[in-house]
């Protein structure tokens, strides 16, 4: 399985590489990864500057306009150097991985023969962007948005202020513990009809994504509510939702990586039965 690694916001290949090494690890040569990095160069992270000297992003700015320009991108580089059976993302990738695969159902729609150019898509705390539904002319609630807003501020604000990201690489404590703010209970799953603000009962069928999804995501992370509504725009048959109960992280714990494994070769087997 040729999988397409997307790393997250303000970060790098490079760290990417180390953050998905612990379950990359368990799983055989059958499975290839290709890391990338995000097309627009920015500042790392204070806590990071010791281990890295580059760092990137997705986005050029805010806004459905920038995304775009961040798909067609994304859409260059696979076009060149793909297909791919699989692509990864964390965190603000995701946004772009699902902006991507939203905007090619509809011209899929508009009687475009061009095949999506992956067959299977793994969310690492994904986030989803509310900008790209509304968009797309899908109902988009003032809720919905001011969560958004405030839970991507709340990451901002808990990464800004850990005095030393870089020892999180290798074991992330502390950090995500005090959950005294979230916005959501994470022992319990909304109603697809009041998703933090989206009502996915409304939504068209041919709105949802529709290959194999794993959605992998934490209790203790505020984005928790952008990753449940992400899992909730996927094929509910066709994806699988595991809750590894930290934070805005890539989990290394050893069960938590056992499982995140055992995930990619079921998604493997799914692809080659369906073949």
């Amino acid at each position: 399985m040729r999988t397409l690694m997307l790393h997250g916001h303000s970060t790098s290949s490079f760290i990417f590489k180390a953050q998905s090494g612990p379950f990359r690890s368990k799983l055989g040569n059958s499975f290839q990864w290709e890391f990338i990095d995000g097309p627009y160069s920015c500042p790392p992270p204070r806590g990071l500057k010791m281990v890295m000297w580059k760092a990137y992003k997705w986005m050029e700015k805010p806004g459905v306009e920038s995304i775009k320009k961040s798909v067609q991108w994304l859409q260059n580089y696979i076009d060149k150097h793909g297909p791919f059976d699989c692509v990864c993302c964390f965190s603000k990738s995701s946004s772009i991985v699902v902006a991507l695969m939203l905007y090619h159902a509809r011209e899929v729609a508009n009687g475009s023969q061009k095949p999506l150019p992956f067959k299977s898509a793994v969310f690492i705390n994904g986030n989803l962007e509310c900008s790209v539904l509304e968009d797309l002319g899908l109902p988009v609630t003032q809720e919905a948005k001011e969560v958004q807003t405030k839970v991507e501020d709340m990451v901002k604000s808990k990464v800004d202020a850990m005095s030393n990201l870089a020892s999180s690489l290798v074991k992330p404590q502390g950090l995500w513990d005090d959950t005294s703010q979230l916005l959501h209970d994470p022992d319990e799953l909304p109603e697809p009809s009041d998703c933090f603000g989206l009502d996915f009962t409304s939504f068209p069928p041919d709105a949802f994504i529709s290959i194999p999804t794993v959605h992998m995501y934490g209790g203790k992370d505020p984005i928790f509510t952008s990753s449940i509504q992400l899992a909730y725009l996927c094929d509910p048959n066709k994806r699988v939702m595991y809750d590894h109960q930290g934070g805005h992280d890539v989990p290394r714990t050893p069960d938590v990586v056992a499982d995140m494994a055992s995930a990619f070769r079921k998604l493997d087997q799914q692809m080659k039965a369906t073949a």
